[in-house]
């Protein structure tokens, strides 16, 4: 998991809000499916195209299957009892993967049921006060999870996460079925052994261990903030230590 921010609601969520201020999330993607188009664009430029708990990216099926997305309330959008409105509350919502449930997905070995993760675990419990928030307490620095590089074990990193955050980070991992899902123990796993490959492969080349982890830091994270970030991003931002760290630090990286 990592920081998220919210850019101004789409306004055509907005205006729908305004004439339907009651309205359930079924109602709006029933009878708004614009505005749920709108919501499900702008969730993926505001996330960096990564699901906001597993932080896999969330890929579009553009007509080959479905895409392995959906909006996630962070606060139960059930009982409906506004106001405020959960369901169609801007800062309420964020995207996810469809947490391995989904079976006509777009990339099929994402299908993994009933190996779930993310929303799906969650569902309708009322977690807000037990995990963690990607919106209001992830903070950009310093990062809160590390990982193991034999299995993708997801930790929480007790040398930098600060002592207020360490329930919540180590229900978000336990509740949101972060390590119980081989699925994402594998995909995890392999983007490790992957980046340990190529550092492998330029120390016998002859480069020298600090260099290269700046060159491999900056190959694998965009320079730029506004760019979609790879895959398992706070993985790889762990693996590349203190390289990772300065280069978010000198483009203002802000989630």
């Amino acid at each position: 998991m990592k920081k998220l921010n919210k850019s101004l609601a789409p306004e055509s969520l907005s205006a729908y809000l305004r004439d339907n201020p009651n309205d359930t999330w079924d109602q709006l993607r029933n009878n708004g499916r614009e505005v749920y188009d709108d919501v499900k664009k702008q969730l993926r430029v505001d996330q960096h195209g990564l699901c906001a708990y597993c932080e896999i990216d969330l890929v579009e099926g553009n007509g080959v299957g479905l895409d392995d997305f959906r909006v996630e309330h962070f606060y139960p959008k059930s009982p409906h009892n506004p106001p405020p409105n959960r369901n169609l509350e801007w800062n309420n919502l964020l995207g996810v993967c469809t947490g391995g449930n989904s079976k006509g997905i777009c990339v099929s070995e994402r299908f993994s049921s009933p190996d779930h993760s993310c929303d799906v675990p969650k569902g309708n419990h009322d977690w807000t006060n037990l995990i963690l928030n990607p919106l209001v307490d992830i903070p950009t620095f310093p990062r809160l999870f590390q990982f193991d590089d034999s299995t993708g074990e997801m930790q929480v990193d007790m040398a930098s996460c600060p002592p207020g955050l360490i329930s919540k980070a180590s229900e978000s991992i336990s509740r949101l079925r972060l390590n119980s899902c081989a699925r994402l123990l594998r995909d995890r796993k392999a983007v490790i052994d992957g980046l340990r490959a190529q550092v492998q492969d330029s120390l016998s080349a002859g480069e020298e261990m600090d260099a290269l982890m700046t060159d491999l830091a900056k190959a694998h994270l965009p320079n730029l903030d506004n760019q979609s970030w790879p895959a398992f991003f706070t993985c790889i931002r762990w693996f590349f230590g203190p390289a990772a760290e300065q280069l978010l630090t000198a483009i203002a990286y802000d989630g």
